[in-house]
């Protein structure tokens, strides 16, 4: 039986990527509709910068500009709980991960240092993405985005096809490889957390007790974004999807709760 909290984000997430799936399949179907232009990175990609995309997507894509900001926006004060308990990409990462056995899953951790110095990499897609935004040249990254493979269907760009194979593959190579290591909307998530610290804005974060854990380091081998949740009392990263995991799988309930710092 699934533990409370990650049956009602497994419920979100099933529902988000049915309606996504049915996006998909009158995408496909339709030449009036493309599952791309509803994407939230759209903000960058169908940006102010490139109005005239926009203008030539239409209402979809200015309407997915204003969702992307607002989830931006939203993750100040909730941060990435988007990643965990919405975004499609970040559900089916989930589902080609738990293929694997769970000795695998516990075991094979990558070292911490491995993550963060690999997950700059994002923000070098970030910067990249903004950059070709700024020259109106957003169709050369959008011919690497796997949404992009996934609107043009039954007709595949073959540059974007091979990136959502390899994000196939890693996924079930590596727990979340995407959201860790390349979505450049993550990285412009934890740049606005990290403005919103500097600004003082009171954010949500997972509260560990320090008198009732006991550092056995379950936490730590369950957490799908392999934070160091053991080196201080709030989980102070970013990266942080808010998907209770921790919280659920400590043997001593009650170990971790959400407050606001």
């Amino acid at each position: 039986m699934k533990r409370p909290v990650q049956f009602r984000r497994h419920i979100w997430q099933i529902v988000v990527l049915a309606a996504s799936l049915v996006w998909l399949g009158f995408s496909v179907f339709s030449q009036s509709v493309n599952i791309h232009q509803a994407c939230p990175y759209a903000v960058i990609c169908f940006g102010a910068m490139d109005a005239g995309i926009i203008r030539t997507a239409g209402t979809v894509a200015a309407w997915a500009v204003i969702a992307g900001l607002l989830i931006v926006l939203s993750t100040l004060w909730i941060g990435r709980r988007f990643c965990g308990w919405v975004c499609p990409l970040g559900a089916v990462q989930e589902g080609i991960f738990s293929l694997r056995s769970k000795s695998y899953k516990i075991k094979r951790r990558l070292p911490f240092w491995y993550d963060r110095k690999f997950s700059v990499i994002k923000y070098l897609l970030l910067g990249l993405t903004i950059f070709l935004a700024v020259m109106t040249l957003g169709w050369r990254y959008m011919r690497l985005c796997p949404f992009v493979t996934l609107s043009r269907l039954p007709v595949l760009l073959w540059q974007s096809a091979l990136v959502l194979v390899l994000i196939v593959i890693s996924s079930f190579l590596v727990e979340r490889f995407w959201c860790r290591f390349l979505c450049p909307y993550a990285a412009l998530m934890n740049i606005a957390q990290k403005l919103g610290k500097f600004m003082g804005v009171s954010r949500a974060k997972m509260k560990r007790n320090l008198e009732r854990c006991n550092d056995c380091g379950v936490c730590v081998l369950y957490c799908p974004m392999n934070l160091n949740l053991s080196e201080s009392e709030y989980i102070q990263s970013e990266d942080c999807i808010h998907c209770g995991l921790c919280a659920e799988v400590c043997p001593k309930p009650g170990t971790y709760s959400e407050e606001c710092e």
